[in-house]
């Protein structure tokens, strides 16, 4: 681990016949924002997008593969450029939730975003709670059963 951010090491022969090993920074990892991976309640690790954030700049500064970034947030499949505050998940989401049962939406919003914001993948959210269409207005009030 600690190789990934020293990258090599560079070894000196001196004239008694002693290695000196100095770290040498690649200039790819001194050009990289640092990145905050949080890690949401149902155990999916995940960043908030900054406003000049893309899944490629993501996925560059992670290490994760691009189109394993689109199939974890299926939310924004058409999006290239993301919005300040967007949840971008860098592991599977879960079948079902790990701590709450059910929640009541206290505001409207789809079924799309509702599995992205529980950390939830939408097909086993969907057919849970008998919901036709992942883009379907989910009303304010409404009980969603997560698990």
């Amino acid at each position: 681990m600690a190789m990934k951010q020293f990258g090599f090491l560079l070894f000196i022969s001196l004239y008694t016949g002693t290695l000196i090993a100095e770290p040498i920074q690649p200039d790819r990892l001194i050009k990289h924002e640092k990145i905050r991976i949080l890690l949401h309640e149902n155990k999916v690790r995940y960043v908030i997008a900054s406003k000049t954030d893309s899944y490629y700049k993501i996925a560059k500064q992670t290490g994760i593969k691009l189109s394993q970034l689109h199939h974890y947030n299926e939310a924004f499949k058409e999006k290239d450029m993301l919005n300040e505050g967007d949840i971008i998940y860098l592991d599977p989401r879960r079948v079902k939730s790990k701590i709450k049962k059910s929640i009541v939406l206290r505001q409207s919003m789809s079924a799309r975003e509702l599995a992205q914001q529980e950390a939830l993948k939408l097909k086993p959210l969907m057919r849970r709670n008998n919901i036709p269409s992942a883009d379907e207005q989910l009303p304010c009030g409404r009980m969603v059963f997560l698990r």
